[in-house]
């Protein structure tokens, strides 16, 4: 077991930068940039540059040198106008501002994270959640032009400070407004301000917070008033991707198709042709074997290891990335359900908010990098693997075997998330 952790309040010893948070953050960017460089070195020489400003990242960028136009409304505006700002600044490219921006945030933010994690769930459960934070393939889009280190970052700091007594008002307002500018789900810093500001009987006050952080997306609504005259563009242009904004039924298709890829591969072109039933065997194989590991678990726990690993393995290799997605997804679900008394309840309730916030959007893209940029749902991850030793150092080498093959897919100019 982790030794009991700090009360709120209680103040953290060491520096902030520990030797395990910069040699974890610095180890794995290397071996993320490293693999990427040397790829495209071998398939698309001279294309660096334009593999590490691809998808999103290249949105942002454009956001960055040319402003809103109505293509990118679905993109918040405190990552591109802080690379504008630096930009102006700097006698440096957009990118390699953009790329100099993301990583110092993700250093600074997992700095937090770790102190964070030490004071809840004890130093090695922190250990786990640096490690893991950072030798996962969804680390990646902490070093590219993404909102991810900003939204961690700024969450983190916010996080921090509400389980202050008294909370730092004046510092966490702002901090807390870059949060809801950083990204769409950004807003569900609104739920922890509230209860952390209940907990000590202060609603007034965190109201007041509250509704401070709110200028976030009020500046995200501005922006879309003034190009469309429509406050909800920012929504509204979401629908380019599949995203009808609301409360509704539209992501079960989804979720459908998602799970038929899993268990049945990926439709034939024209879908006419009969699918193979290899596939359908073999994943239903791994789900028989993952369930009779569970049971094992605590009478036999070598055999149960060794199944699940098998389960584990085994679904990668026939599902592909599809069925390691949805395993973050309901890995992610599954955590909270079974961490609400390992964290106190601001951590939990952003969490929470943060993951009904995911699974609102309708399509399940990126799902699962929206996921690992959670602060709390990665203290979780790190909690359990602690736990469990031989799972830790699985997943960390798996992580870390997977980080390289992302950079390859990158380097290719293939989807990841």
């Amino acid at each position: 077991m982790p030794p009991a952790p700090p009360g709120p309040g209680s103040p953290s010893d060491g520096p902030l930068l520990s030797r395990l948070v910069v040699v974890s953050w610095l180890g794995s960017r290397l071996l993320f940039f490293g693999s990427l460089a040397v790829a495209v070195a071998v398939t698309a020489p001279g294309q660096l540059a334009e593999r590490l400003s691809s998808w999103d990242g290249a949105h942002y960028l454009r956001i960055a040198q040319q402003g809103y136009a109505d293509s990118n409304l679905a993109f918040f505006p405190a990552f591109p106008a802080t690379v504008r700002l630096v930009s102006d600044l700097l006698p440096l490219p957009p990118l390699v501002v953009a790329l100099m921006l993301s990583n110092g945030a993700f250093l600074i933010a997992l700095a937090l994270l770790h102190r964070l994690s030490e004071r809840w769930l004890g130093a090695e459960a922190a250990r786990a959640t640096v490690l893991l934070t950072c030798l996962n393939p969804l680390s990646l889009f902490f070093s590219l032009p993404y909102t991810e280190s900003f939204f961690l970052l700024f969450s983190t700091l916010s996080l921090t400070w509400l389980g202050q007594d008294p909370i730092p008002s004046l510092r966490l307002a702002p901090i807390a407004a870059l949060c809801a500018a950083s990204r769409p789900n950004g807003v569900a810093i609104v739920v922890p301000i509230l209860l952390a500001y209940g907990r000590q009987r202060r609603l007034g006050a965190g109201l007041l917070v509250a509704i401070a952080s709110l200028g976030g997306l009020a500046a995200v609504a501005l922006i879309g008033l003034h190009l469309r005259a429509d406050p909800l563009a920012f929504l509204h242009a979401q629908e380019a991707w599949g995203n009808q904004p609301g409360l509704n039924f539209s992501g079960l298709s989804y979720w459908g198709k998602d799970l038929t890829k899993v268990f049945f591969g990926a439709p034939k072109a024209g879908g006419a042709a009969p699918q193979p039933l290899l596939q359908p065997v073999l994943m239903t194989i791994t789900v028989l074997l993952g369930g009779i590991a569970f049971q094992l678990r605590h009478r036999r726990p070598t055999t149960g290891f060794a199944l699940s690993l098998v389960a584990f393995v085994g679904a990668w290799l026939v599902g592909g990335m599809s069925a390691l997605n949805l395993m973050v997804v309901v890995g992610a679900i599954l955590l909270l359900l079974l961490g609400r008394r390992d964290l106190p309840l601001e951590l939990w309730g952003f969490a929470a908010a943060c993951l009904l916030l995911y699974l609102m959007k309708q399509n399940t893209m990126s799902l699962e990098r929206h996921v690992f940029a959670t602060a709390p749902l990665l203290m979780l991850y790190g909690a359990q693997l602690q736990r469990h030793p031989r799972w830790l150092v699985f997943l960390l080498g798996f992580g870390t075997l997977q980080l390289v093959l992302y950079a390859l897919r990158l380097a290719h100019g293939l989807w990841i998330g």
